[in-house]
């Protein structure tokens, strides 16, 4: 299928939202690639779109949107590249996309990957011949061949994730508790006999946006303490996160798109789980967690317990605990694909050599990880 394509830097944010939601209705979109996540990080960083548009037999099969940028960190001399749904800032990636790629037509095999090719044959994005390309977050492995054989393919970061299959609870005809290790459902099951003491317990949705942000404030302040109490920055400390996510809040609370869920018990606070919600799959994206000196209780885990069993009641498919080890999520979940960040690179005589000195220093000094922006969420317990 011949496939062609243009870059345009003329369409207003309007004009793109009309082709993105046509073309996602066509597609098997991830969250991160609806326009739901993909206009809030382009109106919140402020950003003028630069679009790949992909056309076969007539019609637009494929989308992205670009981020011009320059790196100059192993050559003397800058690297021009583009970042796919990224803008190579840590204090504006710091959102962290996942499942990341083109917005393809699900009818058109093999857009992305040609795609990926002609955007290697060293296209000019502002007045720049662009050498490189970034894709971070991706869930699926590249076709290299179909790219074309010349080209420098690091990963440069790779990060595991877990899942829980909830069509297969469901189908098992046991709760999603009994899926669980016997070690680990004993856990659980005693901290909700510890806090039912309390109180009954109950995960609540925030009803209206006024609410939902009450309770975003609220998850800041716990996730904040747990961080910072460990000598770390916590999510919140980047300006551009928290605004991200009020928007979002603003944009996607009423459709669904967004949830925000108080886990009590009674009415002592156990945690607040902020979760994505797209075609049947709940994202686990950010918590903040009540805890105590009991560590029989475990809030974590008893948050997200009941929020996995509400999902499971309202037809839910899938509750990603999306990428990043970490012990809780091991326990809960199965392991899903992993995320990766993957840098392309033309075969240009520079970028050859800096490949050949990254792989030296790499063998000599052991691997550096890319430093890459992580909304910390390795917290329940």
């Amino acid at each position: 299928m011949p496939f062609g394509f243009e870059i345009r830097d003329d369409l207003s944010t309007e004009q793109l939202a009309v082709m993105w939601s046509d073309l996602e209705q066509r597609s098997d979109a991830s969250f991160f690639q609806s326009w739901q996540w993909i206009g809030c990080w382009i109106a919140e960083a402020g950003l003028r779109p630069v679009t790949l548009v992909g056309r076969a037999e007539g019609r637009v099969v494929l989308l992205g949107v670009l981020v011009p940028t320059d790196r100059r960190d192993v050559l003397p001399f800058a690297i021009h590249g583009l970042h796919l749904h990224t803008t190579g800032d840590i204090d504006r990636d710091i959102i962290t996309i996942e499942y990341n790629g083109f917005l393809a037509d699900r009818d058109y095999a093999g857009a992305a990957t040609a795609a990926l090719r002609y955007l290697l044959t060293g296209v000019a994005v502002g007045a720049r011949r662009r050498d490189e390309l970034h894709l971070k977050g991706m869930a699926t492995t590249l076709d290299l061949p179909g790219i074309g054989g010349e080209a420098i393919c690091t990963e440069l970061s790779r990060k595991p994730s877990w899942r829980v299959d909830i069509e297969a609870v469901r189908a098992a005809g046991t709760g999603y508790l009994d899926s669980l290790s016997a070690n680990t459902r004993q856990q659980i099951r005693r901290a909700m006999r510890l806090y039912e003491k309390r109180g009954p317990l109950t995960a609540t949705r925030a009803r209206d946006q006024g609410e939902a942000l009450a309770f975003l404030d609220e998850l800041k302040t716990l996730h904040q303490r747990y961080w910072t109490g460990r000598g770390e920055p916590g999510a919140f400390s980047y300006p551009f996160f928290e605004r991200f996510q009020r928007r979002m809040i603003e944009t996607g609370l009423d459709s669904g798109a967004v949830e925000i869920i108080r886990v009590a018990a009674g009415a002592h606070v156990i945690g607040y789980v902020y979760n994505f919600v797209y075609r049947g799959t709940a994202l686990a994206y950010q918590t903040g967690i009540a805890y105590e000196d009991d560590a029989k209780l475990k809030p974590g885990l008893v948050s997200h317990a009941l929020c996995i069993d509400l999902h499971l009641r309202e037809g839910g498919r899938v509750y990603d605990f999306m990428a990043g080890a970490a012990r809780y999520k091991a326990s809960l979940g199965k392991p899903g694909p992993d995320m990766v960040y993957y840098l392309l690179e033309r075969p240009t005589l520079p970028l050859r050599i800096e490949s050949v000195l990254r792989t030296l220093k790499h063998r000599l000094f052991g691997a550096r990880p890319v430093r890459a922006a992580t909304p910390q969420v390795a917290e329940p317990d």
